[in-house]
């Protein structure tokens, strides 16, 4: 989902006090001050925090936490919180070409959502392999997987709590298990998994390119990870680079900004409605991408692109 800090981090200075006092006020921050705008030079992770920022990978990691905790505690809460597996903008088609190999119904709970996992899957091979999604929110990654595919095993790792709770109670069974855990230091052994996919979290991570290791060590030999999030222009070479410098080698690369913009035009504004009124407005619109905000007119401008990756470990 959309970064928190720096969403805040880009507002106007005054805002972005008043922002902080709130999320302090209500206890989900306990640094003494709110993130800085990030510096043009940060180019290895355009969501680097301004280095005179008092806020380390650790504290920002927990500052990430907390959020995604009462994001998911909101949801459990609605009236449509037990089928609430998807955090993701979701994917419109627009008449290009696609890759899924599965067709849905006219009518499917969470669509968009689903069609998302189902275009970053695409013609990947995914019956029978062990499959690991980073950043599992709730569940949503592996539901899709689950219900459409025939996975020996799945694995969901996330850093919220509240939302591993929710997994374990909801998608857990016998080939099915949920860990709450670190993307940039993952508990598993090494060539554990055939497939890792990672759902729009990435931007989220201090070190993606630790990040991008780890994927590279848990993945067998001729493993695929399956990688699709909003990145910063500037961005996307440098992180190409670097999985390439690790071992990956890219097979697919999709631009898929405009199907991701159709689809928030359809419904970012409706899910505002599942979360609590007494949350900052401003920050809600740009954590769904609504029409108008922050996130939305970044993927509007061509600022930020929302990619797909399909890449391999090398023999």
């Amino acid at each position: 989902m959309a970064d928190f800090s720096k969403r805040i981090a880009e507002l106007p200075p005054e805002k972005r006090a008043q922002v902080w006092k709130l999320l302090k006020a209500r206890g989900h921050v306990r640094e003494t001050k709110p993130p800085q705008p990030v510096k043009e030079s940060a180019l290895e992770n355009p969501l680097l925090l301004d280095a005179s920022s008092p806020t380390e990978p650790s504290a920002l990691k927990a500052s990430y936490k907390r959020f995604y905790d009462s994001v998911s505690s909101q949801l459990n809460m609605s009236v449509f919180g037990e089928f609430s597996f998807f955090l993701n903008y979701g994917y419109l088609p627009d008449g290009s070409d696609e890759y899924a190999v599965v067709q849905l119904p006219g009518y499917f709970i969470n669509k968009n959502s689903v069609k998302l996992v189902l275009e970053l899957v695409g013609d990947c091979p995914v019956d029978g392999k062990r499959v690991l999604d980073v950043g599992c929110g709730r569940g949503g990654t592996l539901y899709t997987l689950k219900t459409f595919f025939k996975p020996a095993t799945l694995a969901g790792l996330d850093l919220s709590t509240t939302a591993i709770e929710f997994d374990k109670k909801v998608h857990d069974d016998a080939r099915t298990s949920f860990l709450e855990g670190d993307a940039e230091s993952l508990p598993f052994r090494d060539g554990s998994f055939d497939i890792v996919t990672n759902v729009e979290s990435s931007h989220s991570y201090p070190n993606v390119h630790r990040f991008y290791a780890e994927v590279y060590r848990v993945l067998t030999s001729g493993g695929y990870f399956l990688y699709t999030d909003a990145l910063a222009i500037q961005q996307i070479a440098t992180s190409l680079a670097y999985l390439n410098y690790v071992g990956f080698e890219l097979e697919r690369n999709r631009d898929i900004t405009r199907n991701v913009l159709l689809s928030c035009d359809q419904v970012a504004a409706a899910r505002v409605q599942a979360f609590d009124g007494r949350n900052d407005q401003q920050l809600m619109h740009n954590f769904l991408a609504t029409p108008g905000s922050d996130v939305y007119k970044e993927m509007q401008s061509g600022r930020w692109e929302y990619r797909i990756f399909k890449l391999r470990k090398r023999l």
